[in-house]
């Protein structure tokens, strides 16, 4: 490994003296042994985490959430809740909700989401979807992306990936609307030579701990 100046030094267990013979050294002789062997355990596992490929002894916040479920839009230009009703990961992370929309944290930190989606037009009109986000039920400010769909039958990917702070206990959920009713998120059965699509597909990582000023929404 190529040395670097920011990497953090390897742990050296304490040269514990022996002790010297006398009236205490059966105790202080397994006392020293005791700690000796302490010791170096702590470095021998302190050194593999700084080490190299140290990260695989780590575990982090994580979680993998989709829905095998066609999701209609109900009404046109109206927010509706994206609901992913299969875990796959959950690592600190859940679903939460009868509805199976709500991404809640177990703790505190920057949080980075992946979400995918499969947007299936019905009519050859053109659609605009959009789709954002919304923290603790309150949509997050500049957070929208459109997409245009056109061309009955078209399958088209919506997607978005962001980083947002979460306290221990606040949920993300993701939302859309369109301006058409002739579109949907679609699931499909599997049907060789491929495994099923879901409809909607979400990824939850940890990113880092919170900063001391938190962001200010826009």
């Amino acid at each position: 490994m190529a040395t670097d100046k920011h990497l953090i030094d390897k742990v050296q267990p304490p040269a514990l003296p022996l002790p010297p013979e006398g009236v205490f050294y059966v105790y202080l002789n397994a006392l020293t042994n005791i700690l000796r062997l302490f010791f170096n355990r702590l470095a021998n596992s302190i050194n593999l985490v700084t080490g190299e490929y140290g990260a695989q002894y780590l575990s982090k916040p994580n979680g993998l959430f989709f829905s095998i479920t066609t999701q209609p839009l109900n009404t046109v230009n109206v927010a509706q809740d994206i609901s992913f009703e299969v875990t796959y990961l959950a690592e600190g992370v859940s679903i939460n909700g009868g509805s199976n929309t709500e991404i809640t944290a177990r703790f505190s930190g920057i949080y980075n989401f992946q979400f995918s989606g499969q947007a299936y037009s019905a009519s050859a009109n053109a659609k605009n979807v959009y789709l954002w986000i919304a923290r603790d039920g309150t949509d997050i400010g500049y957070s929208t992306r459109q997409y245009v769909l056109a061309g009955s039958g078209d399958a088209t990917q919506i997607a978005w990936s962001f980083n947002i702070d979460l306290q221990a206990g606040q949920y993300i959920e993701l939302r859309w609307s369109a301006d058409n009713i002739d579109v949907e998120l679609e699931a499909q059965a599997a049907s060789s030579p491929h495994p099923g699509i879901p409809s909607a597909v979400v990824t939850v990582t940890f990113v880092s701990a919170l900063p001391e000023v938190l962001p200010t929404p826009p």
